[in-house]
């Protein structure tokens, strides 16, 4: 059917009011107090809930569908437009900054946890390798940064291969044990390296420079003067769109189908003619990639590693954040740490007793909300063919 010019033009509108309401949301819960955050979650649960019983969640994954042009826009014109409206607060930028680099590896932890099945409690080791081999490359060797995050990239991913080897050969809660023991086997590696500076870490990791221009140099726009961050937020925010945009394409692909086919069950996926050892490791090496390329960015931010910053218990706030959003949706693993990662800057305020209210915060959500902010959606394909609407979910398929 097609639909009648202003029936697009009401579409179109209702689309870019609803991103805006979302974008200003996404800035009142990064300037307002702790009080006022967790209302605005609370509020937005609830919301989540009755437009869910009511049916309106997937009109607006319909409209966002149709109107997706006009909705990547005005996030594109609000993400330039935010470090000007926090130029005078550097804090909230590094923020921001640091939700776009927990993002990128929320995305590439959610290709083993959300579509595979597979539960991996050492991120936090691959985002510390990704950091670590990137400061050693510059720092000790005097290689570029961008060459030395590319080798943080590459030695990632090597580590990921290292850890999925191992973790094929078993499944449910003994790859959680296994995963477990690789994250403490890397903390005590650094510790015990002189070389990485071990308990001390790497200090005077060089910045990011584009034709001379470092990046820890204050950016002027639009005639206002803005702090560094602003320069390595645009950085950011442009890598998590690039990484957003990748695992989507992988989501929608043939290999998406089939992690979600081994997630199902493995033992029918092997029987379909997946090869789940190749399957298996392309998920450990894609997570880690992406994992890696975010801790070289980290690196090159802070100017400093530390094996603080990559311990066990960053690996767990890592996955809370892909189950927070939604296990299987890249847009959920991107507003879980986003949500997450605003809530823990601003409880550290409260020291011994932060960790408890970060639990405390995690239970009510996901009691509320079991299935995550943003729950994983049905796939939507066309046959160019017969024009026929496919809908799928995992190893299921229904037409009509």
């Amino acid at each position: 059917m097609i639909k009648k010019p202003y029936e697009n033009t009401k579409g179109a509108f209702t689309t870019g009011l609803l991103v805006l309401v979302v974008c200003l949301v996404f800035l009142v819960l990064l300037v307002a107090p702790l009080n006022v955050s967790l209302l605005i979650i609370a509020v937005g649960l609830l919301a989540l809930v009755f437009l869910e019983k009511k049916k309106y969640i997937e009109d607006i994954y319909r409209l966002f569908d149709d109107h997706r042009h006009v909705a990547y826009w005005i996030m594109a014109l609000f993400g330039l437009l935010l470090p000007v409206m926090l130029r005078n607060n550097s804090y909230l930028l590094h923020v921001a900054v640091m939700s776009g680099i927990y993002g990128i590896v929320a995305i590439g932890l959610n290709f083993q946890v959300g579509s595979t099945g597979m539960v991996n409690f050492a991120p936090a080791a691959l985002f510390g390798m990704g950091a670590y081999a990137s400061a050693f490359l510059t720092v000790k060797l005097g290689v570029s940064p961008w060459f030395g995050t590319l080798g943080g990239l590459v030695t990632a991913t090597i580590l990921g291969v290292m850890i999925g080897f191992p973790a094929l050969k078993t499944k449910g809660y003994y790859l959680s044990l296994v995963t477990i023991a690789l994250q403490v086997m890397f903390t005590l590696w650094i510790i015990n390296s002189p070389w990485l500076g071990g308990p001390n870490g790497i200090p005077g990791v060089p910045p990011y420079q584009i034709a001379g221009y470092s990046l820890k140099k204050s950016l002027t726009l639009f005639g206002l003067q803005m702090p560094y961050q602003a320069n390595y937020f645009y950085l950011t925010v442009a890598l998590l769109i690039l990484f957003a945009m990748t695992a989507s394409r992988i989501y929608n692909s043939r290999v998406g189908l089939a992690w979600n086919a081994i997630e199902q069950d493995e033992v029918v996926a092997q029987c379909q003619g997946i090869n789940l050892t190749t399957a298996k490791l392309l998920a450990f090496c894609l997570g880690a990639a992406f994992a890696g390329t975010a801790g070289a960015l980290y690196g090159h931010y802070t100017s400093f590693v530390g094996v603080d910053d990559f311990d066990f218990s960053k690996s767990l706030i890592l996955i809370c954040m892909v189950i927070l959003g939604g296990m299987d949706n890249v847009s959920g693993a991107v507003l879980g740490s986003l949500v997450l990662t605003i809530i823990d800057e601003k409880l550290r305020d409260f020291a011994d007793y932060r960790m408890l209210m970060y639990g405390l915060i995690l239970i009510v959500i996901l009691l509320v909300r079991s299935q995550g902010l943003l729950p994983r959606r049905p796939r939507k394909y066309e046959l160019k063919e017969s024009g026929t609407h496919v809908m799928m979910e995992g190893a299921q398929t229904w037409k009509y």
